[in-house]
């Protein structure tokens, strides 16, 4: 749909820009200020996400994209400053609140990528998978149409693979797995008995006493040679894909939430769980029932303890060994712990 007919899903809405020749490329998708393209919207709530639009628009202007701003923030930027906007993007609009809007204008681009999908023919029937001759699937699988299963896959009873979803050479895919819509997994992957990849995301705005829904469109991607424990669940990104890196492993009951960043050979031990847009870099491990809060930043090689808790926004260092909550680096939390349990004692 064109930009114009997505506005008209939220009556907030209010164009201040609109350049001829992206008002005519039809919205594909919502996006971070970072990953901006020709047919993709994005959100700018704050001074925070306009600096960071400003430092990607600097760099590559996008006269074929769009953001909507809070109207306040909009209308206090100079003239100049409005000008030179309307220079970088092809399409400006205003908002009194950004958050509800991305709720209201989500279901439509939702409804364009998913309402068409056929999930309740299998798509062996309609002719339209690419499954190679090798791949051994049991009886009571559903596949969706235009799925893709390579060499070597083994598909246990019970499984449910969504239309466009993607399956590399010699993946393992055991009981009852259920794997969503544009979801790639790569090849050399291991996905345990009851797990689920790419459900939606735990996104809501609450306003007036409802908790709005934002519609999740970003998918899952899981890198080679992963393996995936079984009960878990791997959320699929807001506009973005939810990401595992290669080599990783993940133990039982484990959640990974939409927008996470797993990089490459991280371990999460069982019932850990990352919260939304949380990043791990390479080899991270988090020991069982660790939790990483949302927008939270491991540094490469980090460790976190066992029922330790980072909190929402931290940033760690490359080799942080950490523990307690909030998570702090361990010997100081052992000292701490130590030192209360004397002092207690004392009383």
């Amino acid at each position: 749909m064109l930009y114009r007919d997505l506005f008209a899903f939220d009556a907030d809405i209010q164009v201040a820009h609109l350049d001829g020749a992206a008002g005519s490329v039809p919205v594909e998708r919502l996006a971070l200020a970072t990953d901006l393209a020709a047919g993709s919207l994005t959100f700018v709530k704050n001074a925070k996400f306009l600096k960071t639009l400003e430092d990607t628009t600097i760099t590559a202007p996008q006269p074929l994209a769009g953001a909507v701003f809070d109207r306040k923030l909009w209308e206090g930027l100079a003239p100049e400053l409005q000008h030179t906007w309307s220079k970088r993007l092809g399409v400006i609009a205003t908002s009194s609140n950004v958050p509800l809007s991305m709720t209201r204008l989500s279901r439509p681009l939702f409804v364009q990528k998913f309402g068409e999908l056929q999930s309740f023919v299998d798509g062996r029937q309609l002719g339209n998978t690419e499954i190679h001759p090798s791949a051994l699937i049991a009886q009571g699988v559903f596949i969706g149409e235009h799925v893709k299963i390579g060499a070597g896959v083994v598909i246990h009873p019970g499984v449910t693979i969504a239309p466009r979803v993607e399956i590399g050479d010699n993946c393992t895919i055991y009981a009852n797995v259920a794997i969503y819509s544009f979801t790639t997994i790569g090849k050399n992957v291991r996905v345990h008995a009851n797990t689920t990849l790419g459900s939606d995301g735990f996104g809501y705005v609450f306003d007036k006493g409802v908790h709005h829904k934002i519609w999740h469109t970003g998918g899952v991607v899981i890198h080679d040679d992963v393996e995936i424990g079984a009960n878990c669940s791997v959320d699929m990104g807001t506009f973005t894909p939810t990401v595992v890196g290669a080599g990783s492993r993940i133990d039982n009951q484990v959640q990974i939430a939409h927008n996470s960043k797993i990089g490459r050979g991280c371990v999460l031990c069982g019932q850990s769980g990352l919260a939304g847009s949380a990043v791990l870099e390479d080899f991270v491990v988090l020991g069982g029932r660790a939790a990483i809060g949302p927008d939270a930043h491991i540094g490469k090689g980090a460790q976190v303890a066992g029922g330790a808790m980072v909190n929402e926004g931290a940033v760690w260092p490359a080799g942080s060994v950490l523990g307690g909550h909030p998570a702090r680096d361990l010997k100081e939390w052992m000292r701490t712990f130590a030192w209360v349990r004397k002092n207690a004692l004392k009383s």
